[in-house]
């Protein structure tokens, strides 16, 4: 009975002080590692932590978020304060302005203030969630009013740069009315994200859906309208060094005046292209499945695809042109009453039009694209396409 008391305090000792430490030195170590990769991965956002006081079963961080403009050169610093929890599993980090959220600007958040979480677990999975009530800008120039804005992301690590996860992005509705024009509005906006792994961690599928139930404007409201972008069977180690190429180039251009931005420059390029090959040689799927934009004429509907098949090592290693090995489709249909009716339209429509881009069949234009071997097909008429990848 001794013993099994001992063994019961062992217990609550470990669960009550000892794995919330552990917990708490592995998190400090994730902030760390996640704030440099952030700083080094974009150059819009920097992140300084100026201290991190660290405890038994919590901590308090304190820092600094940068708002950059690399073109302009300004910076717009944001002192913040995280307070941390650690349990056994994982911490929680809960984010506001150092002042609270009141002295960012008065009455900003005339209901509720906004509450921001980061969420981590020991093996290596991140939930960051945000719910801001209601959000009112007021300046000479427009009144902005955001309410209902929502947001549930999930992260885990997979390779290198890349992760996986689910998010929801959800916004009962968000209005601007600028001095002296005419307001518009959004409501029930919904965006959902999916990144999924398979084949053993290899291969990886991405989905992002665009909802918008509807838009209101001086003369109606139209809705609803959605658009769906997917990316399937992208090899993970291409789409790793592609991202890491694309963020190199990213830094270099900034860079463009010196010769160290200029040879930086051709070295991402050279990363990019040769990434670019692999993905393709691998074989890969970007389409957009649907898009669905109401008007009052009609809807406007279409989808897209374009493909490379996997290659073998022999074909990969003697492939020249990754353009070649593409293929895709295109289907877009809209009202013909949309261009009649709004001359803005048919001006931008009148030229597809003339060459038998966008034709009638019934009360629609329609226009069928498809392509193969460097050409591009639509309606009949064949386009070469110049060999650029």
């Amino acid at each position: 009975m001794k013993r099994a008391w001992i063994v019961a305090g062992v217990v609550l000792l470990a669960g009550g002080g000892i794995l919330p430490w552990g917990v708490g030195y592995l998190t400090e170590h994730q902030w760390q590692r996640a704030v440099t990769e952030v700083n080094d991965t974009q150059p819009f956002m920097q992140v300084d932590t100026r201290d991190y006081q660290r405890g038994i079963m919590g901590a308090e961080v304190h820092g600094t978020l940068v708002l950059q403009d690399p073109e302009a050169g300004e910076n717009r610093p944001l002192e913040f304060v995280a307070h941390v929890t650690h349990g056994i599993t994982g911490s929680l980090m809960t984010f506001e302005p150092a002042g609270g959220w009141s002295s960012m600007e008065t009455d900003w958040f005339p209901d509720e203030d906004p509450t921001l979480t980061l969420e981590t677990r020991l093996w290596g999975e991140v939930t960051l969630k945000l719910d801001l009530p209601e959000l009112t800008i007021s300046d000479p120039d427009m009144d902005v009013r955001i309410v209902g804005l929502q947001l549930d992301q999930s992260l885990a690590h997979l390779s290198g740069d890349v992760w996986t996860g689910q998010g929801e992005l959800r916004l009962d509705s968000l209005g601007v009315s600028p001095v002296g024009g005419s307001p518009v509005s959004l409501s029930d906006v919904i965006v959902t994200s999916t990144s999924e792994p398979r084949d053993d961690d290899t291969r990886l599928d991405s989905r992002v859906e665009f909802n918008l139930g509807q838009v209101d404007v001086v003369d109606g409201a139209y809705g609803p309208h959605r658009l769906i972008f997917a990316l399937d069977n992208l090899e993970v180690a291409s789409w790793n060094q592609l991202a890491n190429g694309m963020a190199e180039l990213q830094a270099s251009t900034l860079e463009s005046g010196q010769n160290t931005g200029f040879e930086g420059q051709m070295q991402a390029m050279q990363q990019i292209n040769e990434a670019f090959r692999r993905l393709a040689a691998a074989g890969f799927s970007m389409a957009i499945p649907e898009l669905s934009v109401a008007t009052p004429e009609g809807d406007i509907r279409g989808q897209m695809e374009i493909r490379h098949p996997e290659l073998d090592a022999e074909q990969a290693s003697s492939m020249l042109l990754v353009m070649q090995g593409l293929t895709g489709d295109l289907n877009l249909t809209l009202p013909l009453a949309l261009a009649e009716e709004h001359p803005a339209v048919m001006l931008q429509l009148a030229p597809l039009i003339k060459q038998g881009l966008l034709v009638q069949e019934g009360d629609r234009l329609v226009m069928k694209g498809q392509m193969e071997d460097l050409l591009l097909t639509v309606n009949g008429i064949e386009i070469p396409l110049p060999p650029l990848l």
